[in-house]
């Protein structure tokens, strides 16, 4: 599979490609040297991703760091499919393909993680290790009162979408924190892949579980920042940089 329109951006010295998957177009931008580890950074609901700006040119100095604009998200097209996470997880995989990718690691940012733990029990071996950040595994792992905000903002998606395209996109990406993921602690039990389970102290999703995947996870690592929201790698990239840095050397994974 051939990669199309790939442009060159100086300044940042960063690849931008478009790669043609089954039924749809997977926008990402590539830094680093194709000679290091690979490194995939997945953004969250209605995200594109320009958030991993902080982290793209850090981990290019040690990886070939790929941002990916999930389907539907950024500049990826939306293509035929579902539009949930099983299909993201498939995306992901022939985009791995389509660049020769056999084995990566992974950051996954909140619906980020929740691709990145399908990617993990429907292709393990592609995997090195895995970084969540702001995961659940159901729906209900949105705290209560977030949860409220979200239904809200869709039932306004819904009058709003008959009117305009933009709206109807809205409401479907939307949609996926209403009533997805569908994951099951016995599925992310078969998960053996070394994997950083992270959260900030005050963050939106429940803590419960995202204990219960680091405990589902043979050997996984837990992390909460003290004093962090759902947004703490944004807003100390610093620190987080550095926790999955150091992460990454422990589990040898920059070799």
């Amino acid at each position: 599979m051939k990669t199309i329109d790939v442009a060159m951006d100086t300044k940042e010295t960063v690849n931008s490609q478009y790669i043609p998957i089954a039924d749809a177009v997977i926008h990402c931008k590539i830094a680093g040297s194709e000679n290091d580890p690979a490194l995939i950074l997945l953004h969250g609901n209605s995200e594109d991703l320009q958030i991993f700006d902080q982290q793209t040119g850090y981990f290019s100095q040690y990886y070939r760091t790929i941002a990916i604009d999930t389907r539907g998200h950024g500049k990826s097209l939306r293509g035929t499919k579902p539009l949930n996470f099983h299909t993201f997880a498939a995306d992901l995989i022939e985009t791995l393909d389509a660049l020769k990718i056999d084995k990566a690691n992974i950051i996954g940012f909140s619906d980020g993680a929740i691709i990145a733990l399908h990617t993990a029990l429907a292709a393990p071996k592609r995997i090195s290790a895995m970084v969540l950040l702001g995961a659940n595994y159901n729906s209900k792992g949105i705290l209560l009162k977030y949860r409220f905000s979200i239904w809200l903002i869709y039932l306004w998606l819904s009058v709003a979408s008959p009117f305009s395209a933009k709206m109807r996109k809205r409401k479907e990406i939307w949609k996926l924190m209403i009533n997805q993921p569908c994951l099951t602690i016995e599925e992310i039990s078969q998960i053996t892949i070394p994997t950083l389970v992270a959260t900030g102290e005050n963050d939106m999703v429940s803590q419960r579980q995202n204990d219960e995947i680091c405990a589902a996870i043979k050997d996984s690592q837990r992390l909460i920042i003290s004093g962090g929201n759902h947004f703490w790698l944004f807003k100390q990239p610093e620190i987080f940089n550095d926790y999955v840095m150091k992460f990454l050397k422990n589990n040898r994974l920059d070799e």
